[in-house]
């Protein structure tokens, strides 16, 4: 009887202590530790002087980053190719795309993108590609929906030639 009766209680502080709670006023603690709810749709970001360096670490391109310069809602960015690491030109065409479709896809304010691959040889650098791209619906329509990225950036970019890359490339 006294085992019973002791049950009963319990279960009922159980249950009165978890409608006490019910009503207390629901505090947002999830904002204090900057937590995020695991499915809210993703917000691009607005690059700044101050994020340049955390929007970039996700970019996963395979060249080094050597130069980096935003100015007036335009991007520039300089990658880095040298003799001693040969790079395929396929690699460096899925590295300009993955920047470009970085760049549009988890920034809000990047209005122009300019990248340029420089070849390093004995302290000198020489430009190899460069790519433009103005931001665009279009542009940012066609992002996935891509099957070459060679054909793509000369579609829907400018893409400027090195003499290094006409003479070793293009032939």
């Amino acid at each position: 009887m006294l085992l019973t009766r002791n049950l009963f209680i319990a279960v009922l502080l159980g249950i009165m202590i978890a409608v006490v709670v019910s009503f207390l006023p629901m505090t947002d603690i999830g904002h204090e530790k900057q937590l995020a709810p695991v499915f809210q749709p993703f917000k691009p970001l607005v690059l700044k002087r101050d994020n340049i360096v955390d929007v970039l670490t996700l970019f996963e391109t395979r060249l080094p980053l050597v130069h980096v310069q935003w100015q007036n809602d335009n991007l520039f960015v300089d990658y880095k190719v040298d003799k001693n690491k040969p790079i395929y030109v396929e690699d460096i065409y899925t590295d300009l795309y993955i920047t470009l479709k970085s760049v549009y896809t988890l920034t809000s304010n990047v209005q122009g993108l300019y990248v340029r691959i420089l070849y390093s040889e004995k302290g000198q650098n020489e430009v190899l590609i460069a790519l433009s791209a103005e931001r665009s619906g279009k542009l940012i329509d066609s992002l996935d929906s891509i099957k070459n990225k060679r054909e793509f950036l000369q579609e829907h970019t400018t893409l400027s030639y090195g003499v290094l890359w006409q003479e070793n490339f293009l032939k």
